[in-house]
C-alpha cells in the first residue's frame, strides 16, 4: 500500500515545474520549498513518467523502441563473447609461454 505523503499533488506539480524551467535547479527549489532534494528528485522522475505514458507512441516509435531493446541485448551478448575471447587468448598466450 503506497503511503500519502503530507504535500498534495499540486504542489508537487508545481515544484516540478520551477525545476524543469531551467531557472532554478532542484537543489534550489528544494532548499526554497524546505523539502529534501531527494524527494523533489523522486517527484520529478515521477512527473516526467507520467508525463511520458500520457504520450501516445506513433508506430515508428514503438518500432524503435523494439529495435533499441534488441540491439541492447545483442550488445550485451557481443560484450559477453568478447570478455570470453579475451579470456582464452591470455589463456593461450600463458600456455605458449610454459613451452
Amino acid at each position: 500500500m503506497k503511503r500519502k505523503g503530507k504535500y498534495s499533488d499540486e504542489f508537487r506539480d508545481e515544484a516540478v515545474k520551477r525545476c524543469l524551467s531551467g531557472s532554478f535547479t532542484i537543489k534550489e527549489v528544494a532548499d526554497s520549498l524546505g523539502v529534501s532534494y531527494y524527494v523533489l528528485r523522486q517527484w520529478k522522475k515521477e512527473f516526467m513518467a507520467k508525463k511520458e505514458s500520457q504520450i501516445p507512441k506513433t508506430d515508428k516509435q514503438l518500432k524503435e523502441s523494439e529495435e533499441l531493446r534488441k540491439l541492447r541485448k545483442e550488445n550485451l551478448k557481443l560484450k559477453e563473447q568478447v570478455l570470453i575471447l579475451k579470456k582464452f587468448s591470455a589463456m593461450f598466450v600463458s600456455e605458449k609461454d610454459f613451452d
